[in-house]
């Protein structure tokens, strides 16, 4: 019985060779199935790595076999819960399937103002996508997408490279996408807004090169405009960034500026955040002065008092149906591309 011993790293190949007695070249033999070691000593070795706790690298194997057994996840901003979760659904259904997720940060348009500087958000873009190509990735996934993308998704189109779009989307490109109707979603908020009585409604939105942004922003307007209303800025922060800072400091302004304010309807929830902290600032006590809602329904939204009243987007089918869409493409399905719709739903609580 070979002991097993306790390591604050992952166990290699050396280690099961050393163990083995055998050159790390026997044991890659005896564990990929290739020729060159008896049947016994694959036998030997298959259980000595097995006793170590062994596990072959599959981005390693992948480029021993020439089909890489990894995918890449480009995230717009890994310190949104939004996005990790997406991820961990992704990661946890990749390996269901044997692959490894090679995931990267990216961090566009955080916290830029409606105007966003297209070009070099699609440089930074493109540079991370091409280093999970050249690190023999056999897909992407990408939550990253602005409109001034479209060459990148171009190029990956004329170099075979399989695509899918996760949560944002570029209008019109021929890839598969997974997400939800935003448009619809951000009618739901805002209907449930008017229901309740509200009437001097701010809209504030995310960027405006994002397609989810844009198309939640055009939700609102839109419902308020068949309901005889317009929104109480209407030409006064609409498009910024989507983080806290950027709730805050916008609401913070039209708060000092407007008094008649009753409803914040937000592009996300931690914009939403941002205007909580600039009602309890200014005064103005949620939701019997100002309601406020959000949009996603990440994990802080129903924690202890805050409650946020919010939009439920099925993250983990998000991360789980773009991982099957890539390994089909992987695998060779050249048909059509997909648009997968995911329900969403209403989520009331204690801010509106």
């Amino acid at each position: 019985m070979v002991e097993r011993r306790e390591r604050a790293r992952r166990t290699t190949m050396n280690d099961v060779a050393r163990v083995a007695g055998v050159s790390s070249a026997s044991v890659s033999y005896a564990l990929t199935g290739a020729p060159g070691v008896s049947d016994e000593l694959r036998e030997r070795i298959r259980a000595i790595a097995n006793e170590l706790g062994y596990r072959p690298s599959l981005v390693a194997q992948g480029l021993k076999t020439g089909r890489a057994r990894s995918i890449g996840l480009l995230l717009a901003d890994i310190s949104n819960p939004f996005y990790t979760e997406i991820a961990a659904s992704a990661v946890a259904a990749a390996g269901d399937e044997g692959y490894e997720v090679l995931i990267s940060h990216v961090g566009l348009g955080q916290d830029t103002d409606g105007d966003d500087d297209g070009e070099r958000e699609a440089a930074r873009l493109a540079a991370v996508a091409r280093a999970h190509i050249d690190r023999y990735t056999s897909g992407l996934m990408l939550t990253s997408l602005l409109a001034s993308d479209r060459p990148l998704l171009e190029e990956l189109r004329r170099t075979h490279v399989p695509v899918v779009q996760l949560y944002r989307r570029v209008p019109g490109e021929p890839s598969d996408w997974v997400g939800i109707d935003d448009h619809a979603a951000a009618a739901d908020v805002m209907n449930h807004l008017i229901a309740t009585g509200r009437r001097h409604i701010v809209v504030l939105g995310g960027q405006r090169s994002s397609y989810a942004s844009t198309a939640r922003a055009t939700g609102f307007v839109d419902t308020l405009r068949a309901a005889g209303l317009q929104p109480a800025n209407p030409d006064q922060g609409l498009w910024a960034g989507i983080s806290r800072r950027s709730g805050y400091e916008r609401a913070h302004e039209l708060f000092a500026g407007d008094t008649r304010i009753d409803a914040v309807a937000c592009g996300n929830d931690l914009i939403a955040l941002g205007v909580l902290d600039a009602c309890r600032d200014a005064g103005r006590a949620v939701p019997d002065d100002v309601a406020v809602t959000g949009i996603d329904d990440m994990s802080f939204a129903s924690v202890g008092p805050l409650q946020l009243t919010t939009v439920t987007v099925p993250r983990e089918q998000i991360g789980r149906r773009g991982v099957q869409l890539l390994l089909r493409r992987i695998d060779g399905n050249s048909g059509p591309p997909v648009e997968e719709v995911l329900p969403h739903r209403l989520r009331v609580r204690d801010t509106a």
